[in-house]
């Protein structure tokens, strides 16, 4: 056996126990870290929920849907991902002493970590619903958590023991944070409520009705004097919190407000909202100061110990740096993603496009590097699909107007291409035949267009060749069988519809589901599936418009299908967060795979067979290993 020198030793154990908050140049990519059992690579870093600062300020605790990111402040590198395991992270607090930090989580457990290591110390179990907000009292090691099942419970942060359940609140309570000299706690609910209790005894000392549906955050000014609280409406409320007494009512952003926190040096109240916005604010004068923007909803801020740094997360999947005193932007992280609506590989099988909300992301599917991110100005994509050549993407997706177009992209440039206009421009999905000829638009309203794609020329935007008209509601599905003849649509009709691809006259209309989400074609055309919201699965003759078999049940709400390349398993994926293989010839479950937090929006094969790859409202992929479940069939 070969034996390691003392200096080896020591080398190790110094790695094991500093690794996790320390940057390793060698270590494997961020793409792999935490994985669920069964996949080989995440793609997106998550949904950003919270942001808090290291006591230190050289590092951030970033709460996301794949579990608490840890990344270096002065060079935006990630440290570390603490995962979460198919529950997602929703808050983040430091002990006053800084030696631990705790997550709140959407399963209702609490995670106590070693802030030097990065090792899970506890874990806090008794919550009946998620944990939205968590706090440590400055002046012991007492942590409060806020939860969805209408308590806030106070925890030894030590032992994990239940010290205290505050009821009083008639609907979750979404936010939770101590008074500076840790006397008080407050908390913001569902039930248009800001209450004040006695830390030590739990007592409620004081209830406020905010004119707002809800209470999402709240703040105490460093002094402790006032409290901030926002909701729904878009307005801050100050508070005296001796006296309950409203003392101003701040009022600029258009939409509802995610959070507020005072600057260390209490003169500027900071706050974030779904309007895209950050706004500082003088708190003596209620003026606004500044303006700072993102490209979508801000979720979260905190401010460094000094006060000059704020930081900000954002739907727009980045962490931003603030230069506090002019408002200038100091550095960004990208990488995080709000949601992915829909993949497709490229026919080659070297890369994968995502349908990223602001985005459209394609990655190397060799170095797990992401190659190019298009952002259309105003554009919000959805549906995505490679051309049979694997030159063009098409994507169908909002823009500013909340009008839906069909775009075409140069996957080599990402250049714009054009898109297809007709009045409408509702398409909610979209397919290219397999001769990449035709591109088929499905509509809100019912209808089905076909358009001509010119291949070679400068614009591939062809003309309008015909428009099929039969369903009476929204096209959810559209899609070309792989020998070219036929093209099926699925809709909120409750019907699936065959069509004659080269003529569009109709063919053969399939009823027996409710909404149906989802179709595809068997590798061979001779087989459809079906999806639809009411948990089925269904596998039909496309010649004689039977069931092969039984009807399959599913899981929760089929979202979306995908055959293998040679036929044999199909995936489905839920609402319920699931991933599913079936035995495409008789309907029997093969394996699940879990590692999503919330909804599945799309499943995808790879050419070859090897990987499946799964999409989220979690804001990320996942590339599941198909290679080995093929001894267990």
């Amino acid at each position: 056996m070969h034996k390691m020198s003392l200096f080896s030793w020591v080398l190790l154990v110094f790695c094991v126990m500093y690794s996790i908050f320390t940057p390793n140049a060698f270590s494997e990519q961020y793409t792999r870290w935490g994985l669920p059992t069964g996949a080989k690579t995440r793609f997106g870093k998550g949904k950003i929920f919270d942001i808090k600062y290291f006591p230190d300020d050289n590092k951030i605790a970033v709460a996301t849907t794949v579990g608490t990111w840890i990344y270096d402040v002065q060079t935006g590198e990630e440290i570390d991902l603490l995962p979460a395991h198919a529950t997602y992270v929703r808050s983040v607090a430091f002990s006053s002493d800084g030696t631990l930090f705790a997550t709140g989580n959407d399963d209702g457990k609490i995670e106590v970590w070693d802030t030097q290591t990065g090792e899970n110390k506890a874990t806090f179990v008794g919550h009946g619903g998620g944990v939205s907000s968590v706090a440590f009292s400055p002046k012991a090691q007492i942590l409060a958590s806020g939860s969805y099942d209408d308590t806030v419970q106070l925890w030894d942060g030590h032992t994990g023991e239940p010290l205290k359940t505050l009821r009083g609140h008639e609907g979750g309570v979404y936010c939770v944070a101590y008074s500076p000299d840790g006397e008080l706690i407050a908390s913001g609910a569902r039930d248009r409520t800001l209450r004040f209790w006695n830390a030590s005894t739990g007592e409620q000392l004081a209830t406020i009705f905010v004119p707002d549906v809800w209470v999402g955050t709240v703040a105490f000014s460093p002094d402790g004097k006032i409290v901030a609280c926002a909701g729904n409406t878009g307005r801050i409320y100050i508070y005296d919190v001796a006296t309950g007494k409203r003392l101003k009512t701040l009022i600029g952003h258009d939409r509802y407000i995610n959070s507020v926190i005072f600057a260390p040096d209490g003169r500027t109240l900071a706050s974030a909202s779904h309007d895209d916005r950050i706004r500082l604010w003088d708190i003596n004068t209620g003026d606004r100061l500044t303006t700072l923007n993102h490209q979508s909803f801000v979720i979260t801020i905190a401010y460094s110990s000094d006060g000059k740094t704020l930081v900000s997360g954002s739907y727009d999947g980045t962490v931003r740096f603030w230069d506090s005193t002019n408002g200038n932007l100091l550095k960004t992280i990208a990488g995080h993603t709000a949601r992915i609506f829909s993949i497709a590989y490229a026919p080659d099988g070297n890369t994968l496009a995502c349908g990223a909300g602001h985005t459209l992301q394609l990655w190397d599917l060799h170095t797990d590097e992401r190659l190019k991110t298009i952002t259309g100005y105003g554009i919000y994509f959805y549906s995505v699909a490679y051309s049979p050549d694997g030159k063009t993407i098409a994507n169908g997706g909002r823009s500013t107007s909340s009008i839906l177009k069909v775009r075409l992209w140069d996957v080599q440039t990402g250049r714009f291409m054009g898109s297809f206009v007709d009045g409408r421009s509702q398409a909610t999905v979209i397919n290219f035949s397999p001769d990449g000829g035709t591109l088929a638009t499905g509509y809100r309203g019912g209808d089905i267009r076909l358009w001509e794609v010119r291949t070679g020329a400068q614009l591939l935007i062809g003309d309008l060749l015909r428009i099929l008209s039969k369903h009476t509601a929204s096209v959810k599905s559209i899609v070309y069988s792989p020998d070219g003849r036929k093209l099926a649509s699925g809709s909120s009709d409750n019907t699936i519809m065959l069509w004659d691809a080269n003529t569009g006259k109709h063919l053969k209309t399939l009823t027996g589901h409710s909404d149906v989400y989802d179709i595809v074609f068997s590798p061979d055309s001779t087989s459809l599936v079906s999806g639809e919201e009411g948990d089925t699965i269904r596998v039909w003759n496309v010649e004689t418009g039977e069931l092969r078999f039984p009807p399959i049940p599913h899981f929760g709400d089929v979202t979306s299908l995908a055959f293998s390349p040679d036929g044999s398993i199909l995936a489905s994926g839920s609402n319920y967060a699931g991933v599913y293989l079936w035995d495409s010839q008789t309907g029997k479950a093969i394996h699940t795979f879990v590692g999503h937090a919330v909804h599945v929006t799309d499943v995808a094969f790879s050419p070859d067979g090897e990987t499946l790859a799964s999409s989220g409202h979690d804001g990320t992929v996942l590339l599941w290993d198909m290679t080995t479940l093929a001894p267990n069939r």
